[in-house]
Parts: structure tokens; sequence; C-alpha cells
């Protein structure tokens, strides 16, 4: 019997796929308006800020966050036992929700949804261990609404990523993470890769670095990219922690900029008071010559064991 209801579980998920599969519409390919603001925000619609202020606070390519598992890498829902629920405000047209569980189960999950200058995304979020300190993780994307980077409107896409990470000790964690890695409806998304680390010093000092790149960068339709460092995203950052005080500084440079440098870099300050097991708020500004913004985020951990 239990081998029989497990078929039929397995039989309506495929049925599920199948039917969103045969659904899925090719939209039109009228491009969005042209763009003639450089500014890194109208170039690349960062969608991180949306999704985990504590994240980008540290640069945005951080390992340990409540909800970095949703950006570059799935795997990293096991870094950390944690059981969140989420909301953010990006100004000025942004904001999102998430609830991620890796604290009830050795299997970790979560689902959070996003609105993001006229993208609606939703992300399903799936992570499982491998060998002790060893995990990997699954996200299941969908986007309708505007891709800027691709400058498509009105687009319906649905895609995986894929990730996987180590805690290497207490002191080093290390992630490699395939975003958009295949678009099995839809308008495909461009591919991308990412190499994460993080170092926590003392549970007081953390040191984050990352680097991505894109795989399928023709498909990204921004005017006049920069030639330095062609395709990568460059993210590095530093948090430190005391008690239920948290404060972080973060840079990251990406390849929509027109250039490498200073002034095209973003940079990213933020501050929290957060309790474990508990929740807070992040607060988390961020600026370059050409763009300036901020985020609030409140996290909620509830009273489970």
């Amino acid at each position: 019997m239990e081998c029989r209801n497990r078929r039929k579980l397995l039989f309506i998920v495929a049925l599920v796929f199948l039917g969103i599969t045969l659904s899925a519409q090719e939209y039109t390919e009228d491009p969005l308006e042209p763009v003639t603001d450089t500014s890194w925000g109208n170039r690349h619609k960062e969608l991180s800020h949306t999704i985990d202020s504590h994240n980008c606070g540290k640069g945005c390519g951080a390992i340990l966050s409540h909800n970095a598992q949703f950006i570059m890498n799935p795997s990293l829902t096991l870094m950390q036992q944690l059981f969140t629920v989420s909301a953010s405000y990006h100004y000025l047209d942004s904001a999102s929700g998430s609830v991620s569980d890796s604290r009830t189960s050795k299997i970790g999950g979560g689902i959070l949804y996003a609105r993001h200058s006229n993208l609606n995304m939703i992300k399903t979020n799936f992570a499982f261990p491998i060998y002790k300190w060893i995990f990997g993780g699954i996200n299941l994307n969908h986007y309708i609404g505007d891709y800027a980077p691709i400058q498509k409107k009105d687009i319906k896409s649905h895609s995986f990523d894929v990730g996987i990470s180590a805690r290497i000790s207490d002191f080093m964690y290390i992630g490699f993470g395939a975003t958009d890695v295949w678009t099995f409806s839809g308008k495909a998304i461009p591919r991308k890769i990412s190499l994460q680390l993080e170092f926590d010093i003392a549970d007081m000092f953390y040191f984050n670095n990352a680097w991505q790149y894109h795989i399928e960068a023709e498909k990204e339709k921004f005017p006049d990219p920069r030639s330095d460092l062609k395709d990568f995203d460059f993210y590095t950052g530093f948090e430190f922690r005391y008690s239920w005080f948290r404060a972080g500084l973060g840079f990251n440079n990406l390849s929509y900029s027109k250039d490498f440098s200073w002034g095209t870099t973003l940079k990213t300050f933020s501050i929290a008071f957060y309790q474990p097991r508990g929740g807070g708020i992040y607060g988390n500004f961020m600026y370059n010559d050409n763009y300036m913004t901020f985020t609030i985020n409140i996290v909620y951990e509830p009273p489970v064991n």
C-alpha cells in the first residue's frame, strides 16, 4: 500500500510539471524601453536587495544569512539551523516575503515571493545533506513580468538553480552554485555560476567573498558593459556581531556597469538589532556615483524545536 501511494504521488507530481510545460507560453519579443540611464540601479534591477538585506549589507555575496539560499546557491539553507519568516521593503518599488526552515528537519526548504520593478518572482527551495558537512540544494524559479537584463517584458519563465556547499570547519564555509541552469519552460533566463567563501572568526567577525560569472552574457542586452573583468560580478564584505547588535559593510561591482572602478562599485552599509531564536530588524543603505537606495528587512524566528 505504501509503495502504491508513493507511485500515485510521483505520478501527480509528474502531471503537474507536464501541465506547466505544456501550458507555458512564449511571450512577445518586444523590448523594454531603451536604457538611457547608465546608473547601477536601472541597468541591473538587482533582485538580491529585495530578497535578503542581511546578505546585501555584507556585499550581497555572503553565505551566512537568513535568505542566502534564494540568491546564488540553494544548498546554503543547511549552513545554519534556522526557521525564519521574513518581510522586506526595498525603496522605491520592491518588496518580498519568505519562509525558510532548516531547524525542524535534516532536510531544509522554503518559499519566497518577490516583486521587483514589474517582475514577479517565486522561488521554492529544497536542500539536503550529502555527507555530514557537505550539502546540496535545488531552487525552482518562476519569473513573471519584465526581466530587465534580457530587455524583455511580459515574460513567463520557469527554471532551476542548483548548488553545493561545505562547512569545512567552524571557521570556513565554501559554496558553488549555478543559477537558472535549466529553463524548462518559457523564455530562457541567462545562466550564471558562482563561487563563495566566508570566514567566521570567534562568532564575532565575518568576512565573505564571491565571484559570479555570466555564462550566457550575449543574451543580456544592457548597452556598453565593461571590458575589464568582462562577464564577472564581484562581491566582498564584512560583518561584526556582538550580542543583539550587528553591523555590515560591503562592496560589489557587476558586469552590467560601464567600467570596473570605485565610482561604479556599490557600497553597502547595514545595522541590525537581531536576537537569534527570536528575530529582529535590518536597515541597509547603499550607493554609488549614480544610484542610492535603502532597504528595511524584518525577520522573525518562531519558537520551534
